[in-house]
């Protein structure tokens, strides 16, 4: 099974790699980009875990609906995936808005998660962040996610990174995905990112739960994730130096060992 079909035109494209009878995780990918961002994880995990990936509706191969998208509804197409595979209870691995949505499913589902990862993502979305989604929304309408390019891989990656030729074929991969994205995906994203506001409820997640940085990732700032790790009481925090907002292409080795560690 490749596709979990949300009604009759839509569905999601999933993979599915590992052995079904170890303990599950789900990968949740970010705004822009698809499921094969975890490749590095996939390769890293896959031997002692059973790993669902999906592209986020809109995005990748899932069908491009047409939003405006929410995080209810982003949280109940996960929850659709598991019930269609049967999985009672996964670890969920999210970044940016996959980390977002990571927030969602501990508040909302924590019985269907055991241990969750929230990777560079806020909690909320404060006004001057919401005008600058507004900009993004009006490029994208005119440009197609293309338009974003430039400035998306600027925030995904570090200076040092992006700058070193021996990351061209990443910084390429992740080029292509974003430009991949449909319009309507894209945009349907953003219109949910804009009405993110989970900081004032985090404090009730029961769940452990891991929260991991970028030193130098302006969208999700570290101070921001700290404070985060803070008012959620069974949590943890790791800050990755040096790099960006997409690390875990930018380290892989310590974004693997950091979750290993906190899934063990």
């Amino acid at each position: 099974m490749n596709k979990i079909h949300l009604d009759d035109q839509n569905f999601l494209n999933i993979k599915i790699d590992g052995d079904s009878s170890k303990p599950k995780i789900i990968f949740s990918n970010s705004l822009g980009s698809d499921l094969s961002m975890w490749d590095p994880q996939v390769e890293f995990f896959k031997s002692d875990y059973h790993i669902v990936r999906y592209d986020k509706r809109g995005h990748g191969e899932s069908t491009p609906i047409k939003g405006p998208y929410t995080f209810d509804l982003l949280e109940n197409d996960v929850i659709k995936i598991m019930d269609e595979l049967n999985i009672e209870k996964s670890h969920f691995v999210g970044l940016s808005m996959g980390g977002m949505t990571s927030l969602g499913l501990a508040l909302k589902h924590s019985n269907r998660f055991d241990k969750l990862v929230c990777c560079a993502a806020r909690a909320d979305m404060p006004p001057p962040a919401i005008e600058a989604w507004d900009q993004r929304i009006a490029i994208v309408k005119e440009k197609g996610a293309t338009g974003v390019v430039d400035g998306s891989l600027e925030r995904w990656f570090s200076e040092e990174f992006r700058s070193n030729t021996v990351n061209n074929e990443i910084i390429t991969k992740a080029s292509e995905m974003i430009k991949k994205t449909s319009t309507n995906g894209y945009i349907g994203s953003c219109e949910a990112i804009k009405k993110l506001d989970y900081l004032k409820e985090i404090g009730k997640i029961k769940n452990k739960f891991l929260f991991i940085s970028g030193e130098t990732d302006v969208g999700a700032p570290a101070l921001a994730m700290e404070e985060m790790h803070h008012l959620t009481s069974n949590s943890q925090y790791k800050c990755i130096p040096k790099v960006a907002h997409v690390f875990n292409l930018e380290n892989p080795e310590d974004t693997n060992n950091i979750i290993k560690e906190f899934l063990s």
